[in-house]
């Protein structure tokens, strides 16, 4: 069977676009179990789009059962789709970063969603922020700031995300240095748009963050896979051309673990004598529990490769759609200049508000809180792994963030546990999901957004599939 892509599947995400259409063909009977799906690389080069768009599209029809055996031989279709499989939602790995899921059909009960980096929802200090937002609004009355603003922010949260990032993660950053963003995606998108063109060399983890490499194909660039281990990032690994690499090396996505002090030091090396730059998203820093964090590689360079990456979404709540980059000067500049082009500005209510927040202690406070009831959720999964009798696998890493990734013992299939899993009405997502080349059974669990009570039933449902 012939497979094709059009201008409306450009716009809308191309390995979404393929996902579907083979999907679609197999419900119809067009391809049937046994046949056989021509292998990503010749794809790849069939519709001339990249071979990760290929297997991102395979991995997920895999993982939900539709096909088996995806690699370069080729990947075959399984058992036919039953109706129930295919009114499921989008899978999360096409949608973006935090997307909602769409509703269950009708008489089919929602599966209990297991999210990765979706906060707690009642954890919101809605009457704090509601009184510095009315402070704020009283503000701009007052000093007529109803006009367009400055497009790397209003130099209040400019100040105060200086200030505030420094004294709570150690970054040096002078307000100059801070362009205020919609959202860490903004935020990528920036950095490739100002420093990437079409064709140039961008590497990334693997198993990595799947929207900033979907992004980084949009945008043209030869999005590079690197492996990713317990330490990090593999430095040696690195292609010798790249133009940026990105990385999460305070709680590498999806595993864990913290980039070394010996790999951090190596990709700086390694930056300053190719002239690449260095993408450091603080994902998750906010949340840790055991180990003192290292110091982040902002901190540590002294060649000006590193543009550091934040956001609220995790501390505060990703409709706030507010994140930043510190960047040297120059590039700041730059970065601002594209921003005006796109969307001018952030509402200047909400900034002027977020920077009060941050000001006032209001932002220490809240974290203090949200801490304690992310630590109790953290120890409830710890245990259960170290329960007696536990032959699912082993975490990875313990340290921090809004989720724990465990490896599978070999016993045990994750394509088989996801499925059986969702059948059983607990939603749940496999290393798979996340990766490109490598090859690494296991399970990822989201727990910012589960209270205790949805945990509980959560690893109920979980124990039950394991038997």
């Amino acid at each position: 069977m012939d497979f094709y892509l059009n201008a409306d599947d450009h716009r809308r995400g191309l390995a979404r676009a393929l996902y579907e259409q083979i999907r679609q063909a197999i419900a119809e009977g067009r391809i049937r179990p046994g046949d056989r799906l021509p292998p990503s690389r010749e794809l790849a080069k069939q519709l001339a789009i990249s071979r990760f768009t290929v297997t991102t599209a395979y991995g997920y029809l895999v993982a939900e059962g539709f096909l088996e055996g995806a690699s370069a031989a080729g990947t075959r279709v399984t058992l036919p789709a039953r109706r129930s499989q295919l009114q499921r939602v989008t899978p999360p790995l096409l949608r973006g970063r935090h997307a909602p899921a769409s509703p269950a059909p009708p008489n089919e009960p929602a599966a209990m969603q297991m999210e990765l980096g979706v906060p707690d929802a009642e954890s919101f200090p809605y009457t704090e922020f509601r009184t510095q937002t009315w402070r704020a609004m009283r503000e701009l009355r007052t000093h007529g700031g109803t006009q367009y603003g400055d497009a790397a922010g209003e130099p209040s949260l400019r100040r105060a995300i200086a200030t505030w990032i420094h004294r709570s993660r150690g970054v040096r950053a002078a307000p100059e240095e801070v362009v205020v963003t919609a959202g860490a995606q903004q935020a990528f998108d920036l950095v490739l748009s100002a420093l990437a063109r079409p064709g140039d060399t961008v590497a990334v983890e693997d198993p990595g963050y799947p929207p900033f490499r979907q992004l980084a194909e949009l945008r043209g660039v030869k999005v590079v896979p690197v492996q990713a281990d317990h330490h990090g990032l593999v430095v040696e690994s690195l292609p010798p051309r790249a133009r940026l690499v990105y990385v999460t090396p305070s709680h590498q996505f999806p595993l864990g673990s913290v980039l070394s002090l010996v790999r951090r030091r190596l990709l700086l090396d390694w930056a300053q004598a190719t002239g690449a730059f260095i993408l450091e998203d603080d994902y998750d820093s906010e949340f840790r529990f055991s180990d003192r964090p290292l110091e982040p590689m902002q901190r540590l360079d002294t060649g000006a490769r590193v543009l550091y990456i934040g956001s609220f979404s995790k501390s505060l709540s990703p409709s706030l759609r507010t994140g930043f980059v510190v960047a040297p000067r120059e590039v700041a500049s730059t970065l601002a200049s594209v921003r005006a082009l796109l969307d001018c500005h952030s509402p200047a209510i909400l900034q002027r508000t977020l920077a009060r927040f941050l000001d006032d202690g209001s932002m220490d406070r809240h974290l203090r809180r949200t801490r304690k009831l992310y630590r109790a959720r953290h120890q409830f999964i710890v245990d259960w792994f170290a329960g007696p009798g536990r032959t699912l696998g082993k975490l990875i890493a313990i340290d921090a963030g809004l989720h724990l990734a465990a490896e599978l013992h070999d016993s045990w299939d994750e394509r088989t546990l996801c499925t059986r899993a969702l059948d059983a009405g607990l939603n749940i997502s496999g290393l798979a999901k996340f990766s490109v080349e490598s090859i690494r059974p296991g399970l990822t669990f989201g727990y910012g957004n589960s209270p205790p009570e949805k945990l509980e039933q959560a690893f109920r449902i979980l124990k039950k599939v394991l038997r």
